[in-house]
């Protein structure tokens, strides 16, 4: 089975041997990779909503891994027992909701040790929320599929969770760990940023009325510029 960049991504931060909970599962096709491929030990594929469960269920049929993966219907991990996994992977959803569903049962959370998040937005808030749930950033992806930028982080229980960490560029959602690492997708991504930001510059410019607006771009434009440039 071949899986898109986004979910190539994100099954590349599973750790081999784990025991997982796929949260929003869609049509399962990570799941099933993730078993077929030897990396999770245990699989329990879930999503709110009964249209992809059923559509993970047939998929998961057709690859014969029905003893193998199982399929919940769950508003996320609502019907997970405390301790059944040891891995959560959520992805494909808003920031927001992503940081509700890790707040939303202490006592199933604290017994998982790894995530493996891909938010579609406010991806700083989610990086910066990681040590209130005693988790530490270790390792981020990015990838364009389709034309669209996506990242990805993997995240470990750590007794440092609680130390100072800066996971995002101060004042902004960009990732210090893939800037640090010079990661090429990333590159692109802030490329673009700066090329987006610097039109809107030069229409601000135009707009007498728009000051502080444009000493704010202004200022985003000459960072993005200074990081671009760390990174070639």
């Amino acid at each position: 089975m071949k899986l898109s960049e986004r979910l190539q991504m994100n099954v590349s931060l599973v750790p081999a041997g784990a025991r997982v909970a796929d949260i929003g599962c869609d049509h399962g096709y990570a799941a099933i990779w993730l078993v077929r491929n030897q990396v999770a030990e245990k699989m329990i594929a879930m999503d709110i909503n009964e249209g992809p469960i059923a559509r993970a269920k047939e998929h998961i049929r057709r690859e014969g891994l029905e003893n193998r993966i199982e399929c919940r219907r769950s508003n996320g991990v609502e019907k997970l027992e405390p301790g059944e996994v040891d891995t959560l992977m959520i992805a494909g959803m808003g920031g927001p909701l992503m940081i509700d569903i890790l707040d939303a049962r202490p006592e199933v959370l604290e017994k998982v040790q790894t995530l493996v998040l891909q938010p579609q937005s406010e991806i700083g808030s989610v990086r910066e929320k990681l040590s209130d749930f005693g988790f530490e950033l270790v390792q981020e992806k990015a990838c364009r599929d389709e034309g669209k930028f996506y990242f990805a982080m993997l995240a470990k229980r750590s007794e440092k969770a609680g130390e100072h960490r800066v996971y995002n560029v101060p004042g902004t959602g960009y990732s210090t760990y893939l800037i640090e690492h010079r990661d090429p997708v990333m590159l692109a991504f802030l490329l673009q940023e700066k090329k987006v930001y610097n039109s809107i510059l030069e229409r601000l410019t135009e707009q007498e009325t728009a000051g502080a607006r444009r000493l704010e771009v202004e200022h985003l434009c000459t960072l993005l510029e200074e990081l671009t440039g760390t990174m070639k």
